[in-house]
């Protein structure tokens, strides 16, 4: 089963770089263009959607951290961290939700981001669903 929820926030860390992955002990992240062009990004919206599985997590970020964003009005971080529930005979410790923050620069672009990014996962998770992750 997968499911999701839509908050709110700020990220954690800065990107330094289009396309660079940023490693510590519980998570890889993937900085799908850089925010530290000065411009003002004051929409943003997180996306937190939790996982059967590390693995699935791994993959469905891996999948929708190729393309990157068609404006520089948007920028996008995705990464795979800690659940903070615990699921019967499951390690605590698994990193199985994928998080994926945004910022953009009006509510449209952020709109068409979040959404695009909805139909790029529904289409990998079927796709998981049907031929294994």
């Amino acid at each position: 089963a997968v499911s999701g929820l839509l908050t709110e926030g700020a990220p954690e860390s800065k990107p330094n770089a289009p396309g660079q992955q940023t490693r510590n002990s519980n998570k890889v992240q993937i900085i799908m263009s850089t925010k530290d062009d000065g411009v003002d990004r004051q929409y943003k919206c997180t996306i937190h959607l939790a996982l059967p599985s590390a693995q699935c997590a791994q993959h469905l970020r891996d999948v929708i951290s190729v393309d990157k964003e068609i404006s520089d009005k948007v920028v996008k971080t995705i990464s795979v961290v800690k659940s903070d529930e615990v699921v019967e005979g499951e390690e605590p410790s698994e990193a199985r939700v994928l998080r994926i923050q945004f910022e953009a620069t009006d509510a449209k672009m952020l709109r068409v981001s979040v959404s695009t990014t909805y139909d790029m996962m529904n289409v990998a998770l079927k796709c998981f669903a049907e031929f294994g992750a």
